[in-house]
């Protein structure tokens, strides 16, 4: 065999090849491998020595051994690129089921990559050992490896743990509120009920699909599949609804506490799905499921959860009636309305975040306790703890959360209003969620109150807006909102301005006035409307909403100074925006009725 015609047998050993018909050739590279990774010459891969058990890793020791199988596997994007990627993502677990995540950068693919494969088996030797910074854990706490130059990897033909290590909970655990926002569980249910997929956002990895799981004792869990996942679920369901039943595994899924109720979810792609695969535990449950209900359940499909969202399409398009910003100054009836306009900067004397209770996400109030400290000195040390905002919420000690509220100026061909983005639709525009940027400016010594340089992105974007009229702002002619929904659909957009092209083009006949129009009407009083209101305008401070629309410049009042002695606090609102002093107008003023002049003969 020719040198060119040999590659490596060992990742990351390059004196070893394959291919060899030499016995004794063979043997000698074979013993030197089982050298290289701590296993005793001419012994059984079973009778290994000097292999390291996850739990006993740790930073001191760089010359270790592990045996493991890889439970998952998936790739990182480069945040520079999202169409190349970065790393590949593994978590292991070893023949105890202890796991720990693992990760090999692409500068390493060639070397190890041909071995990385979910469910496969390998020996790892020399990996580096790195501090687990993750938020949120699915594996070891603390520790983390990284496959680099020095690691050696082999295949492992004999491991005898666990294929898949599920660390299942049962009901009583979620509603007793004891698994943690911070580490990941699994969840084995069958379905019976389940949501249409939402693909109202571009981003692929933001597509969500609902189910509603119940187990043997007919408890039921709400679990959100979020994008490939979600892919999968609705793709299978599309072939094999009419089986029943329909048994999911969510393995390294998520749970967050909101008025003490759980809500689960997949966690981007370090979440895995089984759906009625041929495994122990899914055959188990079928078989106790079958025996618990004394006969086989019915196969007449699983039933659609009926939708309370409205699709974007509708919403935006065929539920409610088009304005321009100018009819939102000064608000007449309660309404749901859309309008389009472009956001052209962020107001910067108001804050773009509040610190939310991380139980219900109302706003939490900060107060201070003291208590003696601990070292004997008697003094009083002074403790910052929260409390709810919220009178409805079951938890007494709290802890809290940064989430958006970011007033955007928002301008169309009528006027500039101040509208309030919170957290659920931010989610839609930025990469970050607001506890990132605010870890990332406490860590860096900015100040809070200066905006992240990530928000910027919104500037100059284009969006469909839906906006809720409320009693409040009918009572007060308050032009405090919040976003309700939003969009950056072209062909939504598109469609609501041709809307509004087309209403314009209708209702063109009423500002043209013939002759014998003008013939009728007298001079006067168009000159001392214009002097009138020149001089009595008074703008809202710091924040001019502007009109342009001929219907407000021919309705002004005879005074247009605003009461601002009134500040609204509406913190708890989130449907509203808390951004701007209210803009009220004195209720027994009339507007002035414009008279033409008359055409001198």
């Amino acid at each position: 065999m020719s040198a060119s015609d040999k590659r490596p047998l060992w990742v990351g050993d390059e004196s070893f090849a394959d291919g060899e018909v030499i016995a004794g050739v063979g043997m000698r590279r074979q013993s030197r491998t089982k050298e290289l990774f701590g296993i005793k010459a001419g012994s059984d891969e079973g009778t290994m020595e000097h292999i390291t058990p996850i739990k006993e890793i740790d930073s001191i020791k760089d010359d270790f051994t592990i045996k493991v199988r890889i439970i998952h596997l998936w790739t990182q994007k480069s945040k520079f690129n999202a169409k190349e990627t970065y790393s590949i993502e593994m978590i292991l677990m070893d023949e105890e089921g202890r796991k720990i995540h693992a990760s090999c950068v692409k500068k390493w693919f060639p070397k190890f990559k041909r071995y990385l494969k979910e469910d496969s088996s390998i020996y790892v030797k020399k990996p580096n050992v790195a501090p687990n910074t993750l938020n949120f854990k699915f594996a070891d706490p603390e520790r983390k490896l990284n496959f680099y130059h020095d690691t050696t990897v082999k295949e492992c033909e004999n491991f005898s743990g666990s294929a898949h290590g599920f660390d299942f909970v049962d009901f009583n655990t979620f509603v007793s509120n004891n698994i943690m926002e911070s580490k990941s569980f699994d969840i084995i249910r069958h379905i019976f009920e389940y949501g249409r997929m939402d693909t109202s956002e571009e981003d692929k990895s933001k597509h969500k699909m609902l189910l509603h799981l119940q187990d043997i004792e007919d408890t039921k869990l709400k679990v959100t599949l979020w994008g490939h996942n979600a892919y999968y679920m609705t793709e299978f369901l599309a072939n094999n609804n009419s089986l029943a039943p329909v048994v999911v595994i969510v393995q390294f899924a998520r749970v967050k506490f909101i008025n003490g109720r759980p809500f689960s979810s997949t966690y981007f792609d370090v979440s895995r799905l089984f759906i009625n695969n041929d495994i122990d535990e899914i055959t188990s449950y079928k078989n106790k499921l079958v025996s618990e209900n004394g006969q086989q359940l019915s196969s007449s499909g699983i039933k659609m959860i009926a939708s309370k969202q409205n699709t974007e399409h509708d919403d935006f398009l065929k539920n409610h009636m088009f304005s321009n910003i100018d009819d939102l100054f000064e608000p007449l009836e309660e309404k749901t309305v859309i309008i389009v306009g472009t956001v052209k900067g962020i107001r910067q004397n108001i804050r773009w975040y509040y610190l939310a209770c991380s139980n219900c996400y109302k706003s939490a109030k900060e107060k201070e306790s003291s208590t003696d400290k601990v070292d004997g000195s008697h003094e009083v040390a002074e403790i910052v703890t929260y409390e709810c905002s919220n009178p409805n919420c079951k938890n007494i000690k709290i802890s809290v959360i940064p989430r958006f509220k970011i007033p955007l100026r928002v301008q169309d061909n009528t006027g500039t209003l101040t509208l309030t983005l919170f957290d659920q639709e931010a989610k839609k525009l930025f990469k970050y969620t607001a506890k990132e940027l605010y870890d990332k400016n406490k860590k860096l010594g900015i100040s809070l109150d200066l905006y992240p340089m990530e928000l910027k992105v919104v500037v100059d974007k284009k969006l469909a807006i839906k906006i809720d009229i409320t009693s409040y702002n009918v009572d007060n002619k308050s032009n405090i909102y919040g976003i309700a929904r939003l969009t950056e659909n072209a062909n939504i957009i598109d469609e609501l301005e041709k809307k509004n092209l087309n209403s314009q083009h209708d209702n063109s006949d009423s500002f043209i006035i013939g002759s014998s129009d003008i013939a009728s009407q007298e001079t006067k009083v168009v000159k001392d409307s214009f002097s009138h209101t020149g001089e009595n305008l008074t703008p809202c401070a710091r924040d001019n909403s502007t009109a342009t629309s001929p219907t407000k410049l021919f309705s002004t009042p005879t005074e247009l100074k605003r009461n601002l002695a009134t500040c609204i606090d509406l913190d708890e609102m989130e449907n509203l925006s808390t951004s701007k002093t209210p803009w009220l107008s004195p209720p027994d003023e009339q507007p002035i009725s414009l008279l033409v002049p008359k055409k001198e003969k």
